[in-house]
């Protein structure tokens, strides 16, 4: 069997945290087939009986934060804090919600019949099947189980493949998901790069959850479209920030500090441009630059900034501010990479004197870059701010709660926040998702669970030798004309 070893690396050190062995295409094919048996046993439960299952699942992850956090911080280079906070904490959140309100959320809804109320309708929620996720490497555990907690609520099996830069974290969570007692093969890992991601994409499955860059969701969904296999989209962002003349401005610059470095910028939901009327802009700055110089780059779990996951984003990152600055925008604090112990560090970067001309007001940075822009008025923020090609998440700061909830309605984005930035993602009751070049489906909330299920619409007759005398004329042969419908049309209808 075509079978190799896949390296985890630290990438705080750039030694080795581990190995595993990676699937084989042929490996992929046997996995969808053992998860297809366990979809049948398992989707023919009840809710009520599966909520045990899941509340196990649960716990068996809370027992084991500690084991999750240390592993994530292994092979992603976070603070233990961090880890915690990125991926821990956020997993239980999620798990949590769906455990208790599956039932409830999935429950048989009813539906209007009018013009027919001799007929009854209702829609069921039935889980679509084997559903593959895929998940990245920035926050490994937490997005992981985004994809796969809800799809075992709805009642389909999961076959799980994780960024080939994070795999112990996703072997553990397959480890965690057996030792918790969920039925043999409902949780399933396959290791490898995109090659087996793309195998598992075209194996058959019954619906793929991915989170990635655009480049790679376009191939999912290209993939996807031979087998018509639905597809849930998370492709990133460039988040901007909103702040008004009435904001809290020391506030808000601190808020875009932490979400533009937070995970060293690595989050899709990052803070990456910030729009600044010119009444405060002066004082933001000012306050952007006191934040960055308290942050503190190294290897210990004290420190703010960690390294860069991917080697290869160092690059990205150097080409857009080198680009920024050839265009006129100004480095006021950091602009470099570092290597320390053997880990690649990119320092905390401000810059203003950007616009829309640079690369890094366009593209996704994902790294710990800050970009201000001052802007004339409110609606030049507005227009923008939603000049991007993604459409992920955004923040407005006003200390006028109803102006700023004004202006966050019109952004063209599929979350955004009031005075605050990242809150979205901690709160598993509502959905998150993205428009344009950040995807579409949508994951939490009732949406995030109801995605891995068909929605079946059902009728029967509410009194049958009603019904059938009532409805019977449109079967053959037939007995109403086009006058019967004519006149009914105009009963029923004509207000």
């Amino acid at each position: 069997m075509d079978t190799r070893t896949l390296i985890s690396r630290n990438p705080r050190t750039g030694g080795v945290a581990g190995y595993v062995t990676t699937a084989t295409v042929a490996g992929v094919e046997d996995t969808v087939d053992m998860s297809r048996r366990a979809f049948r046993d398992w989707s023919d439960l009840s809710h009520r009986a599966r909520r045990p299952y899941l509340r196990a699942f649960k716990r068996t992850v809370l027992a084991n934060s500690d084991r999750i956090a240390a592993v994530v911080r292994e092979e992603t280079g976070k603070a233990l804090a961090d880890a915690y906070l990125s991926d821990v904490v956020p997993a239980l959140n999620v798990m949590d919600f769906y455990a208790r309100r599956a039932q409830k959320l999935l429950r048989p809804r009813r539906g209007p019949t009018w013009p027919y109320p001799m007929v009854r309708s209702w829609t069921e929620y039935r889980p679509r099947g084997v559903a593959a996720v895929i998940a990245p490497y920035n926050a490994p555990f937490f997005v992981a189980m985004l994809g796969a907690f809800p799809a075992v609520a709805a009642g389909c099996s999961v076959i799980l493949k994780p960024s080939e830069l994070t795999p112990l974290t996703g072997a553990l969570l397959g480890e965690l998901a057996h030792e918790s007692g969920l039925p043999a093969d409902l949780v399933q890992v396959v290791q490898g790069d995109g090659s087996i991601g793309a195998a598992l994409v075209g194996s058959g499955v019954d619906i793929v959850s991915f989170t990635g860059s655009p480049q790679t969701g376009r191939a999912v969904l290209t993939e996807a479209a031979d087998t018509l296999t639905p597809v849930i989209l998370e492709l990133g962002g460039k988040d901007a920030m909103v702040v008004l003349d009435d904001a809290e401005v020391s506030e808000a610059a601190r808020c875009a500090v932490w979400g533009a470095t937070l995970l060293a910028g690595q989050t899709c939901i990052a803070v990456e441009r910030v729009y600044v009327t010119p009444q405060v802009a002066a004082e933001f700055i000012a306050a952007a630059e006191d934040a960055m110089d308290r942050l503190t780059i190294g290897t210990d779990d004290a420190r703010d900034i960690g390294p860069l996951i991917d080697l290869g984003q160092a690059g990205i990152i150097e080409r857009q501010v080198r680009d920024a600055v050839a265009k006129g925008a100004t480095i006021r604090r950091g602009g470099k990479s570092v290597t320390i112990e053997g880990g690649v560090y990119y320092e905390p970067t401000l810059l203003t004197g950007v616009d829309h001309s640079m690369e890094v007001m366009q593209t996704e940075t994902f790294g710990p870059v800050l970009a201000i822009m001052e802007v004339p008025d409110e609606a030049a923020a507005l227009r923008l701010a939603d000049d991007s090609r993604y459409g992920l998440h955004g923040s407005v700061w006003s200390g006028d709660e109803q102006r700023a909830t004004r202006l966050a309605a019109r952004l063209d984005t599929g979350t955004v926040a009031v005075n605050d930035h990242l809150i979205n993602a901690f709160i598993p009751g509502v959905p998150v998702g993205g428009i344009k070049d950040s995807g579409f489906g949508l994951q939490m909330g009732p949406e995030g669970l109801r995605a891995f299920c068909h929605a079946k619409s059902m009728t029967s007759p509410r009194f049958a030798t009603t019904t059938r005398m009532l409805l019977g004329g449109r079967w053959t042969p037939r007995r109403w004309g086009p006058q019967y419908w004519r006149r009914l049309s105009n009963v029923l209808f004509r207000w």
